[in-house]
C-alpha cells in the first residue's frame, strides 16, 4: 500500500513538474528564475523516474537503494525549503506550495518504503 501511494506521488509529481516547466517556458513570467528551475526541474524529474523504477523492480542492488534514498532526502529539504519560504515571504506563490508538500511527502515516502526494504532485508539474512 505505501509503495503504491509512492508511485501515486512519484507521478503527480512529475506531471506537476512537466506542467509548471511547459508553462514557465510558454508564458516567461519577468521575475522568473529560469536556471534555477529547470535544474530542480531536472532533479524532480530524475528523482521521481528513478523511485518508481526501482519500487517497480526494473532497476535491483544496493546502489539504486541508496541513490534513491539521497534523493528521497534531498527532495525532502528542498520542498520543505520551499515551503517554509514561501510562507515566510511577502510574495505568494501557490506553486511552491503544492510542489513543495508534494516532495515533501515524496521524500518521506521513499525513505519509509526504501529503509524499510533495507532493514527487512537485513532481519531476513541473518548468518547461521
Amino acid at each position: 500500500m505505501v509503495k503504491t501511494a509512492l508511485l501515486a506521488v512519484c507521478t503527480v509529481t512529475l506531471l506537476a513538474t512537466g506542467y509548471l516547466s511547459l508553462s514557465l517556458a510558454i508564458l516567461r513570467p519577468p521575475r522568473a528564475h529560469y536556471s534555477e528551475w529547470f535544474m530542480m526541474a531536472t532533479l524532480f524529474a530524475a528523482q521521481s523516474a528513478l523511485t518508481m523504477m526501482a519500487v517497480s523492480a526494473l532497476f535491483s542492488g544496493g546502489w539504486i537503494r541508496w541513490l534513491v534514498l539521497a534523493g528521497g532526502v534531498a527532495i525532502v529539504w528542498v520542498g520543505a525549503a520551499w515551503v517554509h519560504d514561501t510562507l515566510a515571504s511577502d510574495h505568494f506563490e501557490g506553486y511552491a506550495i503544492v510542489l513543495g508538500s508534494l516532495l515533501v511527502v515524496q521524500g518521506a515516502l521513499t525513505v519509509v518504503v526504501f529503509l524499510r526494504q533495507r532493514l527487512v532485508g537485513a532481519v531476513t539474512v541473518l548468518p547461521r
